[in-house]
């Protein structure tokens, strides 16, 4: 079985995407996971961490053909 690895994520911020603020940027996610790669391996099982102290504490990311993995949120309301 391939090791698995969290990824902190902060949940339920707001209502709408332009709600939230973040300058965490796809450049920024691109080197984390190269160095989660190195220190994990490229095998590594991701598990979402949302550091609720209620309900489900970890999810996962979508993985399904029918559905991207990133898409801008005009194509949300469309």
């Amino acid at each position: 079985m391939a090791s698995q690895v969290l990824l902190n994520i902060s949940d339920n911020q707001g209502y709408a995407p332009d709600q939230i603020s973040t300058s965490f940027t796809l450049a920024r996610l691109l080197e984390e996971v190269e160095q989660a790669i190195e220190v994990y391996g490229a095998d590594s099982v991701i598990v979402l961490n949302n550091g609720q102290h209620y309900g489900a504490t970890y999810g996962s990311i979508i993985d399904s053909p029918s559905t991207d993995l990133f898409y801008s949120p005009d194509e949300e309301e469309n």
